[in-house]
């Protein structure tokens, strides 16, 4: 009767020489490029964010400012009622103007303040939205 010889299967490794260290060199180059893209990534999503909330913010305040009887005062109210839901009210400002044919409300957000931290190499950044309506 024959038996099969028992092979051994080798899990050492073999290094060639002058080659020891290299995926830790190559991790250490690429590693921070990877991570300021996607952390870049998730700012530029936050920043998005705000500016969709502002967009809708001043669409929603120019509605409450365009129907009859409706004041300037009550369309600020909205969109700083809104844009605080979300917790984007900080250093928000709102200017409503008014015409005898239409409301224009526009939403500035400083967006240092609602940074992770990239953006604050954008000094000055200022996110503005603008909504015009007419009258009824």
């Amino acid at each position: 009767m024959k038996t099969n010889p028992v092979r051994r299967i080798s899990t050492a490794r073999t290094v060639t020489p002058g080659r020891r260290g290299v995926v830790t060199v190559e991790f250490a180059v690429v590693a921070p490029l990877i991570f300021l893209l996607f952390l870049g990534g998730l700012e530029l999503t936050s920043l998005n964010f705000v500016r969709q909330t502002a967009g809708n913010a001043s669409y929603e305040a120019a509605r409450k400012a365009i129907i009859p009887g409706g004041t300037v005062a009550q369309a600020q109210t909205e969109a700083m009622r809104l844009m605080n839901a979300l917790g984007i009210g900080t250093g928000v400002t709102v200017s409503v103007t008014q015409t005898p044919d239409r409301v224009t409300v526009t939403i500035a957000v400083p967006a240092q303040n609602h940074s992770w931290g990239l953006v604050r190499f954008c000094g000055g950044l200022t996110l503005r939205q603008t909504c015009v309506l007419t009258r009824e």
